[in-house]
Protein backbone atom coordinates (compact mmCIF):
# COMPACT_ATOMS: atom_id res chain seq x y z
CA UNK A 1 0.00 0.00 0.00
CA UNK A 2 2.40 2.05 0.87
CA UNK A 3 3.93 1.70 -2.58
CA UNK A 4 0.64 2.72 -4.89
CA UNK A 5 -0.81 -0.83 -5.06
CA UNK A 6 -4.31 -1.51 -4.02
CA UNK A 7 -4.13 -4.55 -1.70
CA UNK A 8 -6.46 -7.17 -1.29
CA UNK A 9 -6.18 -10.30 0.91
CA UNK A 10 -6.80 -13.43 0.80
CA UNK A 11 -6.29 -15.50 4.09
CA UNK A 12 -5.08 -19.26 4.43
CA UNK A 13 -6.52 -21.78 6.80
CA UNK A 14 -3.09 -21.23 7.99
CA UNK A 15 -2.92 -17.93 8.60
CA UNK A 16 -6.75 -17.60 9.92
CA UNK A 17 -5.57 -19.62 12.96
CA UNK A 18 -2.43 -17.42 13.52
CA UNK A 19 -3.78 -14.10 13.09
CA UNK A 20 -7.31 -12.69 13.19
CA UNK A 21 -9.05 -11.47 10.29
CA UNK A 22 -9.98 -8.27 11.85
CA UNK A 23 -6.44 -7.43 11.82
CA UNK A 24 -6.17 -8.01 7.58
CA UNK A 25 -9.48 -6.40 7.24
CA UNK A 26 -8.78 -3.11 9.55
CA UNK A 27 -5.40 -2.69 7.41
CA UNK A 28 -6.71 -3.60 3.68
CA UNK A 29 -9.70 -1.56 4.29
CA UNK A 30 -12.33 -4.62 4.41
CA UNK A 31 -10.42 -6.05 1.29
CA UNK A 32 -10.67 -9.92 2.93
CA UNK A 33 -11.59 -13.24 1.52
CA UNK A 34 -12.08 -16.19 3.77
CA UNK A 35 -10.41 -19.56 3.41
CA UNK A 36 -14.57 -20.86 2.90
CA UNK A 37 -15.79 -17.86 1.38
CA UNK A 38 -15.72 -19.38 -2.40
CA UNK A 39 -17.62 -22.61 -1.38
CA UNK A 40 -21.42 -21.76 -0.05
CA UNK A 41 -20.11 -18.89 2.44
CA UNK A 42 -22.17 -16.37 0.32
CA UNK A 43 -24.81 -15.78 -2.40
CA UNK A 44 -24.13 -16.33 -6.47
CA UNK A 45 -23.78 -12.58 -6.97
CA UNK A 46 -20.99 -11.89 -4.27
CA UNK A 47 -19.62 -15.80 -5.78
CA UNK A 48 -19.09 -14.27 -9.48
CA UNK A 49 -17.78 -10.18 -8.43
CA UNK A 50 -14.98 -12.28 -6.59
CA UNK A 51 -13.98 -14.18 -9.51
CA UNK A 52 -13.82 -10.83 -11.18
CA UNK A 53 -11.76 -9.79 -8.34
CA UNK A 54 -9.25 -12.59 -8.39
CA UNK A 55 -8.91 -12.34 -12.31
CA UNK A 56 -8.77 -8.93 -12.42
CA UNK A 57 -5.73 -8.59 -9.94
CA UNK A 58 -2.28 -7.35 -11.64
CA UNK A 59 -0.64 -9.71 -9.44
CA UNK A 60 -0.44 -12.14 -6.69
CA UNK A 61 2.03 -12.91 -3.85
CA UNK A 62 1.55 -15.41 -1.12
CA UNK A 63 3.55 -14.69 1.99
CA UNK A 64 4.45 -16.76 3.74
CA UNK A 65 4.39 -19.67 0.65
CA UNK A 66 4.63 -22.61 3.78
CA UNK A 67 5.19 -25.76 2.16
CA UNK A 68 1.94 -27.15 3.04
CA UNK A 69 0.45 -24.41 0.58
CA UNK A 70 2.80 -24.90 -1.83
CA UNK A 71 1.92 -29.09 -1.88
CA UNK A 72 -1.48 -27.67 -2.29
CA UNK A 73 -0.66 -25.40 -5.21
CA UNK A 74 1.59 -27.64 -6.82
CA UNK A 75 -1.68 -30.45 -6.74
CA UNK A 76 -4.19 -27.94 -7.80
CA UNK A 77 -5.91 -28.79 -4.53
CA UNK A 78 -8.21 -25.77 -4.39
CA UNK A 79 -9.75 -26.67 -0.63
CA UNK A 80 -9.52 -23.43 0.90
CA UNK A 81 -9.94 -19.92 -1.06
CA UNK A 82 -6.09 -19.05 -1.64
CA UNK A 83 -5.53 -22.18 -3.79
CA UNK A 84 -8.19 -21.40 -5.52
CA UNK A 85 -7.30 -17.76 -6.07
CA UNK A 86 -4.36 -18.58 -7.67
CA UNK A 87 -5.49 -20.97 -10.21
CA UNK A 88 -8.12 -18.76 -10.82
CA UNK A 89 -5.33 -15.68 -11.19
CA UNK A 90 -4.94 -15.19 -14.75
CA UNK A 91 -1.82 -15.43 -17.06
CA UNK A 92 0.05 -13.42 -18.02
CA UNK A 93 -0.05 -11.15 -14.45
CA UNK A 94 2.33 -13.00 -12.19
CA UNK A 95 2.41 -15.40 -9.42
CA UNK A 96 5.01 -14.94 -6.74
CA UNK A 97 5.74 -17.20 -3.38
CA UNK A 98 7.67 -15.59 -0.74
CA UNK A 99 9.35 -17.79 1.56
CA UNK A 100 12.27 -18.36 3.55
CA UNK A 101 14.09 -20.66 1.40
CA UNK A 102 17.18 -21.97 3.21
CA UNK A 103 15.35 -22.99 6.19
CA UNK A 104 15.22 -26.74 6.40
CA UNK A 105 11.53 -27.76 5.49
CA UNK A 106 12.08 -26.05 2.13
CA UNK A 107 15.32 -27.99 1.38
CA UNK A 108 13.50 -31.40 1.71
CA UNK A 109 13.28 -33.01 -1.86
CA UNK A 110 9.57 -33.43 -1.62
CA UNK A 111 9.40 -29.54 -1.31
CA UNK A 112 11.98 -28.94 -4.13
CA UNK A 113 9.84 -30.99 -6.23
CA UNK A 114 6.46 -28.70 -5.24
CA UNK A 115 8.67 -25.74 -5.90
CA UNK A 116 9.95 -27.01 -9.18
CA UNK A 117 6.66 -27.98 -10.55
CA UNK A 118 5.25 -24.38 -9.70
CA UNK A 119 8.39 -22.41 -11.07
CA UNK A 120 7.17 -24.78 -14.27
CA UNK A 121 3.80 -23.32 -14.17
CA UNK A 122 5.27 -20.50 -13.94
CA UNK A 123 5.36 -19.04 -10.17
CA UNK A 124 7.89 -16.98 -9.31
CA UNK A 125 9.50 -17.75 -6.10
CA UNK A 126 11.45 -15.12 -3.65
CA UNK A 127 13.79 -15.55 -1.09
CA UNK A 128 13.00 -13.15 1.51
CA UNK A 129 14.02 -15.43 4.93
CA UNK A 130 16.27 -13.90 7.48
CA UNK A 131 17.16 -16.10 10.49
CA UNK A 132 15.45 -15.14 13.69
CA UNK A 133 18.91 -16.95 14.96
CA UNK A 134 21.81 -17.80 13.82
CA UNK A 135 20.84 -21.82 14.40
CA UNK A 136 17.67 -20.89 12.89
CA UNK A 137 16.57 -24.11 10.84
CA UNK A 138 12.86 -24.86 11.78
CA UNK A 139 10.74 -22.32 9.22
CA UNK A 140 8.85 -21.04 12.39
CA UNK A 141 12.94 -19.21 13.05
CA UNK A 142 12.65 -16.85 10.28
CA UNK A 143 10.78 -14.09 8.83
CA UNK A 144 10.31 -13.14 5.83
CA UNK A 145 11.77 -8.95 5.23
CA UNK A 146 8.97 -7.03 3.80
CA UNK A 147 11.31 -4.56 1.56
CA UNK A 148 12.45 -7.98 -0.48
CA UNK A 149 9.49 -9.31 -1.03
CA UNK A 150 7.52 -5.66 -2.04
CA UNK A 151 10.94 -5.79 -4.80
CA UNK A 152 10.13 -9.32 -5.80
CA UNK A 153 6.70 -8.17 -6.70
CA UNK A 154 7.21 -4.80 -8.64
CA UNK A 155 9.82 -6.89 -10.37
CA UNK A 156 7.43 -9.05 -11.93
CA UNK A 157 5.24 -6.20 -13.08
CA UNK A 158 7.89 -4.20 -14.48
CA UNK A 159 6.45 -3.64 -17.75
CA UNK A 160 8.59 -1.70 -20.91
CA UNK A 161 8.19 2.25 -20.27
CA UNK A 162 10.17 4.70 -22.00
CA UNK A 163 13.69 4.33 -20.04
CA UNK A 164 13.61 0.73 -20.41
CA UNK A 165 17.01 -0.06 -21.82
CA UNK A 166 18.60 3.36 -20.26
CA UNK A 167 21.05 4.20 -17.67
CA UNK A 168 19.95 6.80 -15.45
CA UNK A 169 22.55 8.61 -12.95
CA UNK A 170 20.64 9.86 -9.75
CA UNK A 171 22.94 11.62 -7.44
CA UNK A 172 21.30 11.79 -3.51
CA UNK A 173 21.93 13.14 0.33
CA UNK A 174 24.68 15.54 1.79
CA UNK A 175 28.34 15.83 1.32
CA UNK A 176 31.01 16.25 3.64
CA UNK A 177 34.02 18.60 3.66
CA UNK A 178 36.17 18.19 5.90
CA UNK A 179 38.03 20.04 8.42
CA UNK A 180 39.75 17.56 10.74
CA UNK A 181 39.56 14.11 11.35
CA UNK A 182 36.21 14.91 13.49
CA UNK A 183 34.90 17.75 12.13
CA UNK A 184 33.24 18.57 8.74
CA UNK A 185 31.24 21.48 6.59
CA UNK A 186 28.02 19.62 5.39
CA UNK A 187 24.36 20.10 5.64
CA UNK A 188 20.69 18.57 6.71
CA UNK A 189 19.82 16.68 3.26
CA UNK A 190 18.83 13.22 4.08
CA UNK A 191 18.85 11.73 0.67
CA UNK A 192 15.61 10.24 0.65
CA UNK A 193 14.43 12.09 -2.63
CA UNK A 194 16.89 11.03 -4.71
CA UNK A 195 17.04 6.93 -2.92
CA UNK A 196 13.45 7.29 -4.16
CA UNK A 197 13.99 8.97 -7.74
CA UNK A 198 16.61 5.73 -8.19
CA UNK A 199 14.06 3.24 -7.03
CA UNK A 200 11.18 4.75 -9.28
CA UNK A 201 13.70 4.50 -12.63
CA UNK A 202 14.40 1.28 -11.27
CA UNK A 203 11.05 -0.03 -11.23
CA UNK A 204 10.73 1.41 -14.68
CA UNK A 205 13.57 -0.49 -16.70
CA UNK A 206 16.45 1.61 -16.06
CA UNK A 207 19.94 0.52 -15.15
CA UNK A 208 20.46 2.83 -12.50
CA UNK A 209 23.52 4.17 -10.75
CA UNK A 210 22.96 6.14 -7.91
CA UNK A 211 25.46 8.17 -5.99
CA UNK A 212 25.18 9.00 -2.90
CA UNK A 213 26.88 11.09 0.15
CA UNK A 214 26.46 9.58 3.60
CA UNK A 215 23.31 8.92 4.83
CA UNK A 216 21.54 6.09 6.96
CA UNK A 217 18.87 4.53 3.78
CA UNK A 218 19.84 1.51 2.32
CA UNK A 219 19.91 1.19 -1.40
CA UNK A 220 16.99 0.03 -3.84
CA UNK A 221 17.66 -3.56 -4.89
CA UNK A 222 19.15 -4.04 -8.13
CA UNK A 223 20.46 -0.67 -8.48
CA UNK A 224 24.36 0.16 -8.33
CA UNK A 225 25.50 2.31 -5.50
CA UNK A 226 28.46 4.48 -4.94
CA UNK A 227 29.47 5.88 -1.84
CA UNK A 228 30.91 8.87 -1.54
CA UNK A 229 31.54 12.00 0.57
CA UNK A 230 33.05 15.03 -0.34
CA UNK A 231 32.23 17.00 -3.34
CA UNK A 232 35.06 16.12 -5.37
CA UNK A 233 34.30 12.59 -4.60
CA UNK A 234 30.72 12.83 -6.29
CA UNK A 235 31.93 14.84 -9.43
CA UNK A 236 34.57 11.99 -9.79
CA UNK A 237 31.94 9.47 -9.96
CA UNK A 238 29.37 10.87 -11.43
CA UNK A 239 32.00 11.73 -14.44
CA UNK A 240 32.98 7.71 -14.44
CA UNK A 241 29.93 6.70 -15.65
CA UNK A 242 28.51 10.00 -17.79
CA UNK A 243 29.64 8.42 -20.97
CA UNK A 244 26.53 5.76 -20.78
CA UNK A 245 24.11 7.73 -19.13
CA UNK A 246 21.06 8.53 -20.64
CA UNK A 247 19.53 10.83 -17.79
CA UNK A 248 21.24 12.34 -14.95
CA UNK A 249 19.38 13.51 -11.98
CA UNK A 250 21.06 15.68 -9.53
CA UNK A 251 19.21 15.75 -6.55
CA UNK A 252 22.22 15.45 -4.24
CA UNK A 253 22.91 18.90 -2.36
CA UNK A 254 26.42 19.49 -2.92
CA UNK A 255 28.19 21.84 -0.51
CA UNK A 256 29.20 24.91 -2.15
CA UNK A 257 32.76 25.52 -0.17
CA UNK A 258 35.22 23.23 1.08
CA UNK A 259 37.81 24.61 3.51
CA UNK A 260 40.93 25.36 1.78
CA UNK A 261 42.98 23.10 4.00
CA UNK A 262 42.14 20.05 5.87
CA UNK A 263 43.81 19.73 9.32
CA UNK A 264 45.75 16.06 9.82
CA UNK A 265 44.99 16.08 13.56
CA UNK A 266 42.50 16.78 15.89
CA UNK A 267 42.22 20.82 16.26
CA UNK A 268 42.12 21.65 20.13
CA UNK A 269 39.70 24.00 21.04
CA UNK A 270 42.12 26.08 22.95
CA UNK A 271 44.21 26.29 19.66
CA UNK A 272 41.21 27.06 17.60
CA UNK A 273 41.13 30.12 15.79
CA UNK A 274 37.12 31.57 14.91
CA UNK A 275 37.97 31.84 11.42
CA UNK A 276 38.40 29.73 8.48
CA UNK A 277 40.12 30.15 4.84
CA UNK A 278 36.79 27.99 2.19
CA UNK A 279 37.35 27.36 -1.29
CA UNK A 280 34.34 27.02 -3.81
CA UNK A 281 33.84 23.72 -4.94
CA UNK A 282 33.23 22.90 -8.91
CA UNK A 283 29.50 23.23 -9.72
CA UNK A 284 28.72 19.74 -10.97
CA UNK A 285 25.91 20.91 -12.54
CA UNK A 286 26.74 23.43 -14.69
CA UNK A 287 29.77 21.21 -15.62
CA UNK A 288 27.62 18.30 -16.78
CA UNK A 289 25.36 20.86 -18.56
CA UNK A 290 28.28 22.23 -20.95
CA UNK A 291 29.05 18.70 -21.96
CA UNK A 292 25.74 16.62 -21.97
CA UNK A 293 24.91 16.74 -25.34
CA UNK A 294 21.67 14.59 -25.98
CA UNK A 295 21.37 13.80 -22.50
CA UNK A 296 18.79 14.47 -20.07
CA UNK A 297 19.97 16.64 -17.43
CA UNK A 298 17.60 17.22 -14.27
CA UNK A 299 18.82 20.12 -11.05
CA UNK A 300 17.33 20.98 -7.84
CA UNK A 301 17.05 24.36 -6.70
CA UNK A 302 16.81 23.96 -2.73
CA UNK A 303 15.67 27.92 -1.76
CA UNK A 304 14.07 29.79 0.96
CA UNK A 305 12.82 32.52 -0.96
CA UNK A 306 12.25 33.98 -4.34
CA UNK A 307 12.03 30.25 -5.48
CA UNK A 308 10.53 30.28 -9.25
CA UNK A 309 13.21 33.05 -10.06
CA UNK A 310 16.09 31.37 -8.16
CA UNK A 311 14.94 27.95 -10.10
CA UNK A 312 14.62 29.79 -13.50
CA UNK A 313 17.96 30.79 -13.23
CA UNK A 314 19.36 28.03 -12.97
CA UNK A 315 18.22 26.29 -15.83
CA UNK A 316 19.67 28.42 -18.15
CA UNK A 317 22.64 29.02 -16.69
CA UNK A 318 23.61 25.18 -16.19
CA UNK A 319 21.42 24.24 -20.14
CA UNK A 320 19.06 22.40 -17.75
CA UNK A 321 16.38 20.14 -19.63
CA UNK A 322 14.05 20.15 -16.12
CA UNK A 323 14.45 21.66 -12.57
CA UNK A 324 12.84 20.75 -9.11
CA UNK A 325 12.05 23.53 -6.73
CA UNK A 326 12.00 22.55 -3.57
CA UNK A 327 11.29 25.13 -0.62
CA UNK A 328 12.92 23.67 1.77
CA UNK A 329 11.58 26.50 4.66
CA UNK A 330 8.74 24.43 4.28
CA UNK A 331 9.44 22.03 7.21
CA UNK A 332 7.18 19.72 5.44
CA UNK A 333 8.91 19.23 2.58
CA UNK A 334 11.92 20.38 3.00
CA UNK A 335 14.87 18.28 4.14
CA UNK A 336 14.23 14.70 5.92
CA UNK A 337 10.68 15.22 4.76
CA UNK A 338 8.61 12.05 3.02
CA UNK A 339 6.74 15.19 1.01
Amino acid sequence: QRAGAAVRVVLSAETEAFVPALTFRSLANGDVLMPGDLYGRMGAQDFHSLHAWIRHADGLVVVPATPALIAKAAAGRADEALVRAMLLHAPPAPTVFACARRAAEYRHPLVEQNVQRLRDAGVTFCDAGVPETDASADELGWRLASETVVEAVAESLRQTTVLSGKTVIVTAGPTQEPIDPVRHISNTSSGKTGFALAEAARQRGAEVVLVTGPTHLQAPAGVTCVQVRTALQMRDAVRAHFAVADVVIKSAAVSDFRPASVVADKVKKEDATLSMALERNPDILAELGAIKGKRVLVGFAAETRDLLDNAKQKVSKKALDLIVANDVSDPAMGFASDH
